[in-house]
């Protein structure tokens, strides 16, 4: 019986155990019952029993929930949220993967590339080509022509992904001075076609600082094949731009 020291006896017949009074008392299998909660596995013992929790789980019948986010289990500035159980890594921008371990990759690199109009010098490939340096005149960052007012770039991702997250890399100061204010009123909106890119990713009120990483986080399951870059007055330079997501 549970609690109470039993001892064999060669003298106690059919699995009978000698308990501390003496007379001899059946064994029985607890385990029959199912006392181990949430998928533990029971052993059975004279007279009583023991639960092999799962991980998650603890206690005498492994009812009790471990809260797995006390050791921190997300990396890379993933945020915890425990459950029965188990426990969920939220990822921060660019990490994926159960523990935020895994680097999502920059799936704007070497992709096709067009903008509304173009200074002589300044295409949009250079937005794509993973030149990081700021300087616009020396190492050739994207820069729209003088007079379109509601300047635009685009991006072809050639498949569907599930966009997490678009970053935008401003321009620096050069000899010219510091430009970077222009970066402002920026829109990012996403589209499975490049004459239907209005799917809302995020704002950029601005204005920029020279150099700035822009962070702009897409809602949930913001699905799409072209990331355009917009905005309503004159001059639109990006010396690179970042799109992180997950193919659909």
């Amino acid at each position: 019986m549970e609690g109470e020291r039993v001892i064999n006896n060669n003298n106690c017949h059919n699995g009978a155990l000698l308990g501390a009074q003496g007379p001899c008392e059946i064994n029985n299998d607890e385990c029959q019952n199912d006392p181990c909660l949430n998928g533990a596995t029971c052993t059975n013992t004279p007279g009583t029993f023991n639960c092999t929790c799962d991980a998650g789980w603890t206690g005498i019948i492994c009812n009790g929930d471990i809260n797995e986010c006390l050791d921190n289990p997300c990396h890379n500035g993933g945020t915890c949220s425990n459950n029965a159980g188990s426990f969920t890594c939220t990822c921060a921008d660019g990490f994926t993967g159960a523990l935020c371990n895994e680097v999502l990759p920059n799936i704007t690199l070497g992709k096709p590339a067009t903008q509304s109009s173009t200074l002589p010098g300044y295409n949009a490939a250079y937005a794509v080509d993973g030149n990081r340096e700021t300087n616009i005149h020396v190492h050739k960052c994207t820069h729209t022509a003088g007079g379109d007012s509601n300047p635009w770039w685009r991006v072809d991702l050639q498949a569907v992904y599930s966009i997490t997250s678009v970053r935008i890399l401003n321009r620096g100061i050069d000899q010219y001075g510091d430009m970077s204010f222009r970066l402002q009123d920026v829109t990012v909106t996403v589209g499975l076609t490049e004459s239907d890119v209005n799917t809302p990713c995020g704002f950029f009120v601005g204005p920029g600082t020279a150099s700035q990483l822009v962070v702009i986080d897409c809602p949930t399951s913001t699905q799409g094949r072209f990331v355009k870059i917009s905005k309503t007055t004159e001059f639109l330079a990006l010396c690179e731009v970042d799109v992180f997501g997950v193919p659909v």
